[in-house]
């Protein structure tokens, strides 16, 4: 008897663990978009071409690590603190990313980029003797 009652409990813990563990893989899921660019682009410390990329928030618990990887998630290309903002008013639930305004013929950095669908996005940090917002900012 009191080995049925093990083995009964021993089975709703492990239950209870795999329905978490698919909870997690969901919320994670929800902050993992495909972003094509038809251009080259910017982020903190590296210019990419033209492609599509994977922008995932890294840990469902902290949405302010951002991580950018090569389509098929073999390259890493970025793992960064983000800063949470709100998406402004007016702004297309579908619009992923926004850009710092450069000149032309200047690889526009990304500002902020917003999972599709979520009122928060994560602005990308730059620092004061970036490269790339100095040239942004001229």
């Amino acid at each position: 008897m009191l080995k049925s009652k093990l083995v009964v409990v021993a089975s709703v813990l492990m239950i209870a663990g795999l329905l978490d563990v698919a909870a997690v893989a969901r919320a994670n899921a929800l902050h993992t978009n495909y972003v094509t660019f038809s251009a080259p682009f910017a982020l903190p410390g590296i210019a990419l071409p033209a492609g599509t990329y994977v922008f995932e928030v890294v840990s469902p618990g902290s949405h302010d690590v951002v991580r950018v990887m090569s389509r098929d998630g073999s390259q890493q290309y970025l793992m960064a603190f983000t800063q949470r903002v709100d998406r402004p008013r007016g702004l297309r639930a579908d619009r992923a990313v926004l850009f710092h305004e450069v000149p032309a013929g200047v690889t526009p950095p990304i500002k902020v980029w917003f999972p599709v669908g979520e009122s928060v996005g994560h602005e990308f940090l730059y620092s004061a003797g970036s490269q790339q917002l100095s040239t942004a900012t001229n």
